[in-house]
C-alpha cells in the first residue's frame, strides 16, 4: 500500500536591512541609557506587570512615549507597504498596535511566546556581541518524530541568526523565545507590532 504525503502549514520569516541603522541605533541606545539610569534621570516607563521577557522593557507604548520611536515606526511601515504591494498581500494598510524596547543582560532570556498581532518586527539594534538566540517554535507536538531525531530537542525549534541593523517581520501568532544571554554585553532589540487597516468594511 502506497502512503502519500500531504503538506499542509509553512511560515516564513522576512528580513532586510534597515538603512541608515547607525544613526537609528545611537538614538535608541540613548533612550536605554536614560531608562536603565533612572536614578539620575528620574525617567522610567518600564511596565509593573510581568511578561515573558524576562529583561528590562520600555513600555508598550513606547512609540507614543519616544518621537525617535513613532519616527522609525513609521519608516519600517514604508518598507513593510512596499514589500506587501509587491507581494500583494491583502493588506491595505497598516497601523502601529505598539511599540517597546527590549535590553537583555546578564541571565536574562525570554519564554516562548508570540505576539498575537496581525504582523510583528523585530530590529535588531546591539546583538552581535552577546550569545542569546533567537528561537522560532512550531506547534508540533512531537508525536511524529523520527528515530534519528529522537535526542534532537530543538526539533521543533528553528534558530534565527540576527545581525545588528537587520530587522526581520512575521505572522504575530508564531511563536519565539531568545535564550539567555550568558555575556556581560547587552543586548537590545526593538519590537512592533502592526495591525491591518481596513479602509471600508470587509
Amino acid at each position: 500500500m502506497k502512503i502519500n504525503r500531504i503538506s499542509l502549514f509553512s511560515s516564513e520569516v522576512f528580513v532586510f536591512e534597515l538603512p541608515e541603522f547607525e544613526d537609528w541605533k545611537k538614538l535608541i541606545k540613548q533612550i536605554v541609557l536614560v531608562e536603565n539610569n533612572k536614578d539620575v534621570h528620574g525617567h522610567d516607563t518600564s511596565p509593573l506587570e510581568k511578561c515573558n521577557v524576562m529583561a528590562k522593557r520600555t513600555a508598550w507604548n513606547s512609540h507614543q512615549r519616544y518621537p525617535v520611536l513613532n519616527v522609525l515606526c513609521e519608516e519600517i511601515k514604508k518598507y513593510l507597504l512596499s514589500f506587501i504591494q509587491k507581494e500583494n498581500y491583502d493588506m491595505p494598510d497598516l497601523f502601529v498596535q505598539n511599540c517597546w524596547i527590549n535590553w537583555y543582560d546578564k541571565n536574562n532570556f525570554s519564554q516562548p511566546h508570540d505576539h498575537g498581532a496581525a504582523l510583528s518586527v523585530i530590529l535588531f539594534v546591539d546583538v552581535e556581541k552577546t550569545d542569546a538566540k533567537l528561537f522560532f517554535h512550531s506547534n508540533n507536538n512531537l508525536v511524529l518524530v523520527k528515530k534519528e531525531d529522537a535526542y534532537n530537542n530543538f526539533s521543533n525549534v528553528r534558530q534565527i541568526d540576527a545581525k545588528d541593523g537587520s530587522v526581520i517581520f512575521f505572522d504575530g501568532s508564531l511563536s519565539h523565545s531568545v535564550s539567555a544571554n550568558q555575556t556581560n554585553k547587552t543586548r537590545i532589540t526593538v519590537a512592533i507590532n502592526y495591525d491591518v487597516d481596513y479602509k471600508t468594511n470587509r
